[in-house]
Order: structure tokens, then C-alpha cells, then sequence
């Protein structure tokens, strides 16, 4: 009996045995994970953003140009892009009220005339005594109230290009292109600086606006340079010269303004690219593929005490290596895992 209890308690043992040796060749062919990590560095420290923009003027390279009379459009002979030349016709008005216009010159005309009548008539009797100077003085002196006024009228008539009193021109003040019409035939028009018949803009006088959002603003500065990108991605480079102190209350947007550094290749209301280059010392980078998006977030994972911890951060922007991504949200003595991918589907 003894010797079955033996026998009995020496199997279990070796069993038992068998079963601790198994486990360990089990745990010993697990391989350990192991992670290639890095440290945020200041050294690429230089973001690249990009924003959209339109090509506009600035305030004095728009002329607007008012209805000289009161008449009606018979003509317009340029459209909306239009290049034009000074003196260039543009619009023809014929005037409402003929008589008037007419009237006017000629009357003044007249009066001219019986003013120098009476100034020569006075000068003669001033020789003899019978006039005071005072008197002399004041004839002269409407004599050349008139003149001014008749040539004023000439001048009118000689820039507005008026043809018998009937059809007004109205021409180019300046070398530019059309930005603007607001008429059409047969509109009735008045003189009125509030309402222009039409706009024409220096073409030298472009400007580039930026709709930049509030928390973007950091990103320019007074006198720095962008490159303004078109298209087909050639470019040119600007100036920064204004930004906005008025922050639009409904995009929650601030204009910047940026002078190009030519303006051929510019049309009105072209849309472009504005690309910045800004040292942001106050950010870390790390390379790009140790960031993940998803559900609209980005996140590193962290390797800490052996533990991978998933953590969200704040995409500043592309740094100018382009291997490398400035963020907001890490420390400098965080370790940041590599290929956070491989990580992110294990």
C-alpha cells in the first residue's frame, strides 16, 4: 500500500514539474515589445502655415468717378476687367436738360463782355478824375470773376468732351482697369459722389488680404515677408503692412494686408495663397510620424515607467524641415514614440 502512495505522489510531482518548465518556455518565447522614442526638440522650431486670400486695392488706387450731369446712360463701352487707358472713353451721357447748360455759357459769355465794356469805360474816367480808384478796383475785379468763370465752364466742357451741348463723355482719369460698373443703359443718373457710375483702379496699386483667424494672428507681423502662391503654385513674394485692429464679430476673422512685390500676374478679386514662415520659440516639434489623427483630434503616444499613454496635443503647423511638426501640449522631457501607427493598431 505504501508503495502506491509512492508511486501515486512521485507522478503528481513530475507533473507538476512538467507543467512549471512548459510555462516557462511559454513566457521566455514572448517577445517584448520594444518602442524607438525621441525628445521635443526647439531645434525646428520654424512653423510653415498657409492661408487663403484675395487680390483687392487699396483705398487710394480705387477711382471712383460720379456723373458729371444730370442726363441718362446712352452708352457704356467698357465691361468689368477691362484694361483702359487716361482719356479713354468709358460712358456717354445725354444730358436731361439742354437749355440750361446752354443758357448758362452763353450768359456768362455776355456778361463777360459788358464787364470788360465797363472796365474800359471806367479806366477812361478815372484818367480824368471823375472815378475813385475803389471803383476802378471793383470792375477789374469782376472782370475777372467772369473770366474765371467762362473758362471753368470751357474746361468742363473740354474734359467731359461735350459735343453740341447734348452728349457728355465721361473718360478714364488714369492708366487702370475697370473694378467696377454700377449703371446701366438707360439709367437715369445725377451728380452725386455717394453713387460713382464706375470704378477704375491703378493696377499698381494691389493689395492682398488675408482673413486670418484671431488665434492665427501670432503668425504675422508687421514688415515680415510671405511668399503669395497663385494657381499653378509659381509665386512671388510680399510684405505684411497692415493688420486690422477690427475683429469681425461673426467670422471672428482680422484682415492682414499684403503688398506684393509685383503686380503683372494680379487681377482683381483673385484668389491666392498666403505662405508664412514664423519662428515660434515658445513650441516644441517632433517628427510627423509620431502623430496621429483621429475623430478630428491629434495625439503621440508616450512612453512613461514602461507604460504607453496616450496623450492629446495641438497641431501648430508644418515645421520648415518638412519631417517635422510643431505642437503645443508636450514637454521637453516627454518621450514621444515613433511610427505611432504601428502603436495605435496593436
Amino acid at each position: 500500500m505504501r508503495k502506491v502512495i509512492a508511486l501515486t505522489l512521485t507522478a503528481f510531482t513530475l507533473t507538476l514539474s512538467c507543467g512549471e518548465d512548459k510555462e516557462k518556455t511559454k513566457e521566455s518565447q514572448t517577445p517584448k515589445v520594444s518602442y524607438q522614442t525621441t525628445l521635443p526638440s526647439t531645434e525646428n522650431s520654424k512653423v510653415i502655415r498657409v492661408f487663403p486670400a484675395t487680390v483687392s486695392f487699396t483705398p487710394e488706387g480705387v477711382v471712383n468717378i460720379n456723373p458729371p450731369i444730370s442726363g441718362q446712360v446712352d452708352s457704356i463701352y467698357v465691361k468689368v476687367g477691362d484694361n483702359v487707358n487716361k482719356g479713354q472713353k468709358l460712358i456717354k451721357i445725354k444730358a436731361l436738360d439742354v437749355s440750361d447748360i446752354k443758357s448758362n455759357y452763353l450768359t456768362v459769355k455776355a456778361q463777360l463782355e459788358e464787364a470788360k465794356r465797363i472796365y474800359q469805360l471806367n479806366k477812361s474816367l478815372y484818367e480824368i478824375g471823375a472815378i475813385s480808384k475803389n471803383e476802378l478796383i471793383a470792375s477789374e475785379t469782376t472782370v475777372k470773376q467772369l473770366e474765371y468763370t467762362l473758362k471753368g465752364l470751357e474746361e468742363k466742357e473740354k474734359l467731359l468732351n461735350v459735343k453740341n451741348f447734348t452728349d457728355f463723355y465721361v473718360n478714364s482719369p488714369i492708366n487702370g482697369v475697370v473694378y467696377e460698373i454700377d449703371t446701366t443703359v438707360g439709367s437715369r443718373v445725377q451728380p452725386d459722389s455717394s453713387q460713382p457710375l464706375i470704378k477704375i483702379a491703378n493696377k499698381n496699386q494691389f493689395i492682398v488680404v488675408a482673413n486670418v483667424y484671431e488665434k492665427d494672428i501670432k503668425f504675422f507681423s508687421k514688415g515680415d515677408t510671405v511668399d503669395i502662391i497663385f494657381d499653378d503654385k509659381s509665386q512671388i513674394p510680399g510684405e505684411v503692412y497692415y493688420i486690422s485692429d477690427v475683429l469681425d464679430p461673426d467670422t471672428k476673422t482680422v484682415k492682414v494686408y499684403i503688398k506684393p512685390s509685383k503686380t503683372d500676374n494680379l487681377k482683381a478679386n483673385m484668389f491666392v495663397s498666403i505662405k508664412v514662415k514664423k519662428e515660434l520659440n515658445n513650441y516644441l516639434s517632433i517628427p510627423k510620424n509620431a502623430i496621429i489623427f483621429k475623430d478630428n483630434h491629434f495625439y503621440v503616444y508616450l512612453l512613461k515607467d514602461g507604460q504607453v499613454i496616450k496623450k492629446e496635443v495641438q497641431l501648430i503647423g508644418d515645421a520648415e524641415n518638412d519631417k517635422f511638426a510643431i505642437v503645443d501640449g508636450l514637454n521637453k522631457d516627454d518621450r514621444v514614440i515613433l511610427n505611432a501607427i504601428n502603436v495605435e493598431g496593436e
